[in-house]
């Protein structure tokens, strides 16, 4: 893309390195067996860093975010893209993610924003 966005991206990646600390993200193996009676493939973990965040006072209980849902923010530093039917692994829990957001102004992902609920 662009050497502005590409610059933007290299600090967003430094910064998470800086103050996030290293996860794995989890995500379903590929279906096995025949076709009739697929079987749940071994899942697969992908190393990445993350940055965990607080809610604002605005969004707590009551709203659509619950007690003990994580906020926070993934690296593109991994080898996968990271989607909707993927969990995280936080503080040694399985986490789904349940809201996830690439920020990518210019059409360049520059990190991706994560609402996970165990």
């Amino acid at each position: 893309m662009s050497t502005f966005y590409d610059r933007m991206q290299a600090t967003a990646t430094k910064l998470i390195a800086r103050y996030g600390y290293s996860t794995q993200l989890e995500r379903d193996g590929a279906p096995t067996g025949p076709p009739h009676n697929p079987q749940p493939g071994q899942p697969t973990r992908h190393d990445c860093k993350v940055v965990e965040l607080e809610y604002s006072l605005t969004n707590r209980d009551t709203t659509l975010v619950q007690q003990g849902d994580k906020l926070g923010l993934i690296s593109t530093a991994v080898d996968i893209e990271p989607g909707s039917d993927d969990r995280l692994l936080l503080g040694g829990q399985l986490y789904h993610l349940i809201d996830l957001q690439p920020l990518s102004p210019g059409g360049q992902v520059l990190l991706y924003e994560f609402h996970a609920r165990r």
